[in-house]
Formats: C-alpha cells, structure tokens, sequence
C-alpha cells in the first residue's frame, strides 16, 4: 500500500482518479473474484446462529424438513449467482481496463509499444511473421506472410515494411516481394507498394497477458471462435477463463449447500468451528481447481473438464453431506 501511494505521489496521480479508477474497481474485482466465498462465509454465520439458538431444531420438530429450510438460501444464492454473472461478464472486463490503464500510467512502467518477433497463425495452414512492431503507430517491420498447403510451401509474401490504412479497411505493403510455386515453376511479383486484406486486424497482432479478462462474454466467444479457425496453438488459456465464467454460479451453489451442511448441527465451539472446516473445504475446492487447470495448460486435460471436475466432486460431496444430515 504504502509502495502505491509513494507512486501516486510521484506521478501526480489525482485523487478522484485514485478513488475512482483503481480503488473503486479494485474492490469490484476482488469482490466479484470471492463472490462465492463471501456467499458461502454469510451461509454459514446465519446458518450457525439459527443452531446455536436451537431455533433449527424447533423448526425440524414442527415438520419442516430440511429441503424447505435449504429453499430461501438457495434463493439468496441464485440471486447473488445471476448478479454476479452479469457483472463479470458484461460490467468487470470494462472497470479491469479502467484499473489496468491507471496501473500503467502510475504505477508500472509505460505500456509497451514495441514488440519483436510476432509469430501467429491466422488461419489454418497461413502463418505470418513481423520482426518488430509498433501498436501505436500500427506499423511493423519485415513482414512475412506464407501459406502451405499438404505441409507443402504454395505462397509467400515478404514486405520490408507493414501499415495499416484504416481509410482503406487492408494493410499497406511497402517494398514487396511475392512468390508463388506452381506446377510450372516459380512465378515472383515485386513492388513498391500494395494493399492487401491478410485476413486479420492491428488489434489480433499481440494479445496482452491475460487480455481475454477485458473483454466480455460475447466478445470472448467470437475472439475463442477466430482462434479456432485459425487453429490457435493456445486456445485452452482462452476456454479455460471462458468456462470458469460459466462454472461460477454452480460453484456458489456448491459452497451454499457445503456450507449449510456443515453449520446445520449445534456445536460446542459455534460459529468459529464451523468457519475453520469451512475453510478448509473451501480450501480444498480453491487447490483443485487451480491444480486441474495447471494440468490443462501443461497437458492435453479438457478445459471443460478442467473446470468442471473441481466442482463435480465436490457437489457430490455436498450432496452426501445433505442426505447425511437429512438422516
């Protein structure tokens, strides 16, 4: 805290920026990050204190079984699911780059502008290559652009210099070189310049770490779907964030009914002992999850699966701890 504060003070950060743009949204995140764990925290205060007080008991005792009692927290929880739901997927990635772009202008070092050895795939088969290039003037340099077809070399375009002409909508070829490989030979066309659609925009060039938090739900699908298209080598970081964003709302459900079983029995110690095995389970939950996703980026594990197994497990563990309380 301290270390920001000495950078607001050197930048001359303002303070309705300060308030505004980075403290404001920073709560949004880690609010919305821990969404379920607040949800599951509050499921078993109130559910402690109805024990403690026998008051569930009372309840049971009236004919009230426990599907009734779960009802209104099931409520709660699919209230606060949809809510967060909606903001994570269409309000966060917009305050996330509000907090991003005052993190850059104060606190890190300037944004990068200038990148080297850019290596993509834009569709299947057709690869291109800069050696460097600037976003901000949306200008690259020695361009490369080839296309194979049966693990076969067909075309390849090379230019000195790379824009983009946002007036013409295609990018602007400087000192160009094209060679195709026919059947009949080699067939080689050069230039000083030309305009060209290669199939892909400035803003595709170089995707920021994780840059897919920025955008929101149908924006990610329609990026996730020009990826496989291209046949993106690392596509799996990009199903991972867009499955996670779905699985939420269940894993808050999954922490409602964990955290109602365990906090539904009168016990000695109260409200604290029911909180630490909480939090151990939902420490558990938390190290599965990022230990089944570490297995999706270095191995061939499902991200859907990667996502969902976490959560399946442990529903079926809620679910028995239910049906043993019920018992």
């Amino acid at each position: 805290m301290s270390e920001k504060i000495d950078d607001f003070y050197k930048r001359s950060a303002p303070l309705d920026e300060i308030l505004k743009d980075y403290y404001l949204n920073f709560v949004i995140h880690y609010g919305l990050l821990f969404s379920a764990l607040f949800t599951f925290i509050a499921v078993i205060v109130s559910t402690s204190k109805l024990a403690n007080n026998t008051e569930i008991i009372a309840m049971l005792n009236c004919g009230m079984s426990l599907k009734r009692l779960l009802k209104p927290f099931f409520i709660g929880a699919a209230i606060i699911s949809c809510l967060a739901f909606y903001l994570n997927n269409w309000v966060l990635p917009e305050t996330n780059q509000l907090r991003l772009d005052f993190e850059q202008e104060y606190i890190r070092n300037k944004k990068k502008e200038r990148h080297k050895n850019i290596h993509r795939q834009v569709r299947p088969d057709e690869y291109l290559f800069l050696e460097s290039y600037n976003t901000k003037k949306q200008k690259g340099f020695r361009f490369t652009y080839e296309i194979f077809e049966n693990d076969q070399l067909v075309s390849k375009f090379k230019s000195d210099f790379l824009t983009w002409d946002s007036l013409e909508g295609k990018w602007l070829a400087e000192s160009y070189n094209f060679r195709e490989l026919e059947e009949q030979g080699e067939r080689i066309t050069r230039g000083a310049k030309i305009h060209k659609d290669f199939g892909f925009f400035p803003n595709e060039l170089v995707y920021q770490k994780n840059s897919t938090h920025l955008m929101i739900l149908p924006e990610l699908l329609n990026f996730i779907e020009k990826e496989k298209i291209r046949g993106a080598e690392n596509i799996h970081y990009y199903l991972l964030d867009l499955y996670q964003r779905y699985t939420t709302p269940l894993t808050t459900f999954i922490l409602t009914l964990i955290g109602f079983c365990v906090a539904i029995h009168k016990k000695r110690g109260g409200v604290g002992v029911n909180l630490v095995y909480g939090f151990i389970l939902a420490t558990l939950l938390i190290l599965f999850q990022k230990v089944s996703m570490t297995f999706t980026t270095n191995s061939d594990l499902n991200p859907f699966i990667a996502v969902l197994l976490p959560n399946i497990i442990f529903g079926c563990y809620a679910y028995y701890m239910f049906r043993k309380a019920e018992g």
